[in-house]
């Protein structure tokens, strides 16, 4: 199986070097950052899962909502590489607070078999973002009053 982490250059040291590092070899790894997920406009083909660096995705989901990436983001079933177990959940993802997948970076490579095997068995469900509304501002001309 493919998978995506999502994760920029920042970010990608310590632990999150070490999940990389560790990642089952029966299973294909693509890193990429925020900046490059947006050039290549969403994630490459037969990708069966995103694996979102909890910072990288907190500073980067209002660019993916804005360049519409949204759609290609509900397309793929998504987990949290994150240190902690925050209880708050991540920007555009608030309906699924406590349903999150987390898998920590720092976890050995038999855990990290595991939590992945997990993730391919059950993948977490969908989900659908909201838009919002886009406000039409309308400029008012002197015939129009």
């Amino acid at each position: 199986m493919k998978f995506v982490f999502l994760c920029d250059d920042i970010y990608l040291k310590g632990d999150n070097a070490a999940f990389v590092n560790n990642f089952p070899t029966n299973h294909e790894l693509l890193t990429m950052s925020g900046e490059a997920f947006l050039q290549a406009k969403g994630v490459p083909e037969n990708t069966f899962g995103l694996l979102v660096e909890r910072f990288t995705w907190q500073k980067n989901f209002s660019l993916f909502r804005y360049f519409g990436l949204l759609p290609v983001l509900e397309m793929v079933p998504l987990a949290v590489v994150s240190r902690s177990r925050r209880v708050e959940p991540l920007k555009g993802r608030s309906a699924l607070r406590g349903q999150e997948m987390i898998i920590a970076p720092n976890a050995s490579s038999e855990e990290l078999y595991t939590a992945i095997d997990r993730f391919v068995a059950a993948p977490p469900q969908i989900h659908t973002y909201p838009r919002g509304a886009c406000k039409m501002f309308v400029k008012k001309t002197v015939e129009s009053l």
